[in-house]
């Protein structure tokens, strides 16, 4: 009789070590766990999707993030992961799962939602917007116990926002120089309702480095550029909080 109680009492404990703790979802806090979720946009802001983690359980928990690239449209096109500030990249061209930054990832709260993880592809290289896309299955998990995950299989589609192109059209948006060492400058000019219209730059990770408010239809904005790492950024014309436009510029 005792025998049969601990073996009980040891199932239960297993099965409470092996459930599920943590979800996956989409910015809009919808589970995604398991299924194949679908993300679209133009360039810049496919760099800068925004996942979501659950924790189901009532203490706070710790979790990593691991990565299997399943296409891309080049080699160049790794795939950038930020939790909060601390951003780090997965390569293109490694078809093994790869581990975020050694099994470190962050702390969610005890049954809270963690909101400042980023997800996006690198895609600076991408060429045809019609045609390109990527693919990568994610997974969050426990570094304590990595069988207690959540994943889910990610596609990002570039596609162009229709329903602002309809009544707004970004006549002119050029920077020079292009390359650029320490002084650039953006000129702009738009067609259209330009209310809370603003632009923003970003890096390859998708981290917005700068964003100016623009007061006019048309305009230059000059940036001291010299303190940016070399590379390629990215350039948007926002109105409303959605992109209009996105160009791209490389800092030396």
């Amino acid at each position: 009789m005792i025998k049969k109680i601990l073996f009980i009492a040891s199932f239960f404990a297993i099965g409470i070590v092996s459930a599920q703790s943590l979800q996956m979802l989409d910015a809009n806090d919808n589970d995604i766990s398991g299924t194949t979720h679908y993300e679209y946009g133009d360039l810049a802001a496919l760099a800068v999707t925004k996942f979501h983690v659950k924790n189901l359980t009532g203490t706070t928990k710790a979790f990593a993030l691991k990565v299997t690239l399943e296409h891309t449209p080049s080699g160049n096109s790794g795939l950038g992961v930020c939790f909060g500030s601390a951003c780090y990249s997965a390569s293109g061209i490694i078809v093994a799962t790869q581990i975020i930054n050694n099994g470190i990832g962050d702390n969610v709260a005890a049954n809270a939602i963690y909101t400042d993880l980023k997800v996006g592809p690198v895609t600076w290289p991408w060429v045809n917007c019609a045609t390109d896309s990527a693919i990568w299955s994610i997974t969050a998990y426990d570094p304590a116990n990595p069988s207690d995950s959540s994943s889910a299989r990610i596609i990002w589609k570039c596609t162009a926002p229709v329903s602002i192109d309809e009544e707004i059209n970004v006549a002119t948006l050029t920077a020079y120089p292009n390359p650029a060492t320490d002084n650039l400058t953006i000129s702009y000019a738009i067609e259209g309702n330009t209310n809370n219209a603003r632009m923003d730059v970003y890096d390859v990770l998708g981290q917005k480095v700068t964003s100016h408010a623009l007061n006019s239809n048309k305009g230059q904005v000059n940036l001291n550029v010299d303190n940016l790492n070399a590379g390629v950024y990215f350039y948007s014309i926002r109105v409303d909080e959605q992109t209009v436009r996105t160009e791209r510029v490389i800092i030396k």
